[in-house]
C-alpha cells in the first residue's frame, strides 16, 4: 500500500465524487474537426450539472491548444471545485479547467478493413436519466466492462442496461444498418452521447440520404442487422465482424461512404 499526499483541493470533488465532466478530441493540422459538437456538448452538460464555467473562455484555449498541438488528443477536464467536505453542490461554485496533449493514436488498418470483434460484456449499465448521454467523470461501470476484455479475442464491449437492451461500447456508440436504414440506441436512461454518434445522426447519415432513428435495441435486432459499426470521436468508425462466436453481416460499401466522409477531415493517417 502507498499512502499518497493530500488531494490538491482544486481536484477534491473531481477525484471524491467524479464532479465533473470531460472531452478528448482528435487533433489534425491544429483544428478540431468535429469542434461544434464537442462545444454543443459541453454546453449541455455543464447546463445540465449546473457547474459554472466560462465557457467562451475555454472554447478559446481549445482553439489556442490545438492549435500549438498541430497534431494529437487533447483531452479537457471541467471539474467542480471549493465548498464544505461533502456531496452538496450549493457551496461549491469554484470551477477547475485541465488542459492535455498526447501523441495520435495509431490503428492497425484491418480494424477498418476487416471489422471488429465484440465481447459481450457481464457488466451492466444502471439507469440513470438525469445523467443519461454526459460524459461524466465517474465512468466506473466502463472501466469495469473494460477490464473484462481479452484483447487478443475482441477490440470492443457491448454494454446492455439492466433490461437487456444495447446501449453502447464501452468506450463507443453502436449502429445498425437494417431495413434501409441506420438505427442507434436511444440514450435517455444512460449511456454516454457521443461527439461522432452527433455528427452522424445529424450530418454524415443525411448527407448519405440515408434514414436515422433512435430506438430501443436487442441483441436479436443487432445478429439479424445488414451490418453494425461502432464509433467515437477518436477513432472514427469501425466495422464489427462477430459479437463472440456470432458472425455478424457485413455492409463494406455502407462503411465506405462513412470512411470516405471523415478520411476528408484527417481521420484517415490514423491507419497504417
Amino acid at each position: 500500500m502507498h499512502t499518497a499526499a493530500a488531494i490538491p483541493p482544486e481536484w477534491d470533488r473531481a477525484v471524491a465524487y467524479g464532479d465533473g465532466l470531460f472531452e478528448t478530441m482528435v487533433v489534425f493540422d491544429g483544428a478540431v474537426p468535429l469542434l461544434a459538437y464537442h462545444q454543443q456538448r459541453l454546453h449541455d452538460s455543464l447546463q445540465r450539472l449546473a457547474i459554472a464555467c466560462d465557457l467562451t473562455l475555454v472554447e478559446q484555449e481549445i482553439t489556442d491548444f490545438a492549435r500549438r498541438a498541430g497534431n494529437g488528443l487533447l483531452k479537457l477536464v471541467i471539474a467542480r471545485q471549493g465548498g464544505p467536505r461533502g456531496y452538496d453542490t450549493r457551496k461549491a461554485t469554484g470551477t477547475t479547467v485541465s488542459m492535455q496533449v498526447f501523441p495520435l493514436p495509431q490503428y492497425p488498418a484491418h480494424r477498418r478493413t476487416d471489422g471488429i470483434r465484440l465481447h459481450l460484456c457481464r457488466q451492466r449499465l444502471a439507469a440513470d436519466p438525469a445523467l443519461a448521454g454526459i460524459k461524466h467523470l465517474n465512468r466506473l461501470q466502463q472501466a469495469i466492462a473494460a477490464s473484462e476484455l481479452n484483447r487478443e479475442i475482441a477490440e470492443e464491449g457491448l454494454m446492455l442496461d439492466a433490461n437487456g437492451a444495447i446501449i453502447e461500447g464501452t468506450v463507443s456508440n453502436v449502429f445498425l444498418f437494417a431495413g434501409g436504414e441506420l438505427l442507434t440506441p436511444r440514450l435517455d436512461q444512460c449511456g454516454v452521447a457521443g461527439v461522432m454518434r452527433a455528427a452522424i445522426l445529424h450530418e454524415l447519415a443525411p448527407s448519405l440520404g440515408l434514414p436515422v432513428r433512435e430506438c430501443r435495441i436487442t441483441l436479436a435486432d443487432l445478429l439479424a442487422a445488414d451490418a453494425v459499426f461502432v464509433c467515437n470521436s477518436v477513432f472514427g468508425i469501425w466495422p464489427v465482424r462477430s459479437l463472440g462466436v456470432s458472425e455478424l453481416q457485413q455492409s463494406p460499401g455502407l462503411c465506405k461512404q462513412f470512411f470516405n466522409l471523415l478520411d476528408s477531415a484527417g481521420y484517415g493517417r490514423l491507419y497504417g
